[in-house]
């Protein structure tokens, strides 16, 4: 973290093809959010080949009275807020919530592009803490979208690396346990790059997969199959207070707990990464046998699952001007051409995590995985 003014504290790293940058008046705030979006080691993805996003926040209020006033149009949604737009392209948070917000909302605030630089306007009675909440969020949604500027597709899944240091993206619905094979792969031996939501981007030598900033989340019952459960009890969580209070002292258990890179790695023992190259693309489905099956998937119907997971960026609405960098041909045929296709069915609660891995990542000698061309002699 580097001082960029005299009372201004910034934090800059890498995420994936991006190099961002994040500025605010004090440095507990850049702390935090920069605790969501820096893992361990070097990024792998080539520091030539990243496109700058620098953002800004400060403290505003006659500003943020002038955008309020001029603010209309349709309602827009990044996470649990809603956005209304002023005439000269700034975002406005509202007053009202959606219906299924859940946290708490956040104070009222601004985000809105000047001079090559996103800017975050707060009110003058805004914590630190609320700050970094809203920074983050708004700095991982503009993170998306700068790589959607890339041709990169945004996928409902998990991913982790296995020992070759490629990445093995599992897609399913909610309830499949994506993000439990993530984690228990991360923890064999590889890295954890995302839980959940997972951004497919065409790169340097072909296509990674590429975290999407989500912290991952874990029911206590996966926690407590891995025999964690203790540890992050006593553990005391970003997410989940200020950082310094246990979960177990929490008013109310949480139903599930999130972890950000650091806390992933010193309480899960589950090393982290912000990207990989992709190698495998995982279809989950229900077991109906005592054991989980694997079998190579045809193409095209690793594309169909592919498409049937896809998701919008996470903020399409706040992307900004074009990086100058033409976006590179989309569509879901460049990962499935390039990535082995596997389908597994499994049961997270009956089977073991280590037999459906030890089965999605076996080869069969001298056969090519599915959906990867055979190369020549």
């Amino acid at each position: 973290m580097t001082s960029e003014l005299p009372g201004r504290r910034t934090a800059t790293a890498p995420w994936g093809p991006v190099a961002w940058s994040y500025t605010a008046d004090e440095e507990a705030e850049t702390a935090r959010v920069a605790a969501h979006l820096v893992t361990s080691p070097p990024s792998p993805w080539p520091s030539y080949d990243r496109i700058g996003l620098h953002v800004r926040s400060t403290r505003d209020p006659a500003a943020l009275d002038a955008l309020e006033r001029v603010a209309s149009g349709p309602v827009q949604r990044l996470r649990e807020e809603n956005y209304r737009r002023a005439p000269d392209g700034t975002w406005v948070r509202c007053g009202d919530r959606p219906a299924d917000a859940q946290e708490p909302g956040l104070p009222r605030h601004s985000v809105g592009h000047r001079d090559g630089r996103w800017t975050i306007l707060h009110d003058d009675d805004s914590s630190s803490e609320q700050r970094a909440r809203a920074g983050e969020i708004v700095l991982r949604a503009l993170v998306a979208a700068a790589v959607a500027t890339l041709g990169g597709l945004t996928v409902h899944a998990s991913a982790a690396t296995g020992r070759d240091g490629r990445a093995v993206v599992f897609l399913g619905d909610s309830g499949t346990g994506k993000s439990t094979l993530a984690l228990h792969l991360a923890r064999a031996g590889g890295r954890f790059l995302s839980g959940d939501r997972t951004l497919l981007v065409p790169g340097p030598g072909g296509w990674w997969a590429v975290g999407a900033g989500l912290s991952p989340r874990y029911r206590w019952g996966t926690l407590e199959g891995l025999g964690l459960a203790g540890r992050v009890r006593d553990a005391a969580l970003l997410r989940h207070g200020d950082g310094r209070c246990r979960v177990a002292d929490l008013p109310r258990t949480p139903a599930k707990v999130i972890f950000v890179p650091a806390e992933s790695e010193h309480v899960l023992d589950a090393r982290t990464a912000d990207c990989a190259p992709l190698g495998r693309l995982v279809v989950l489905s229900p077991a109906g046998g005592d054991a989980p099956a694997a079998r190579g998937l045809d193409p095209t119907v690793t594309a169909a699952a592919v498409r049937a997971h896809l998701l919008p960026s996470d903020a399409g609405f706040l992307a900004g001007p074009s990086p100058g960098r033409p976006a590179e041909a989309g569509g879901v045929t460049g990962p499935v051409e390039e990535a082995a296709g596997w389908g597994l069915a499994w049961d997270p609660v009956r089977h073991r995590a280590e037999d459906a891995l030890s089965r999605v990542l076996a080869e069969e000698p001298g056969a090519a995985p599915s959906g990867r061309r055979p190369t020549a002699p």
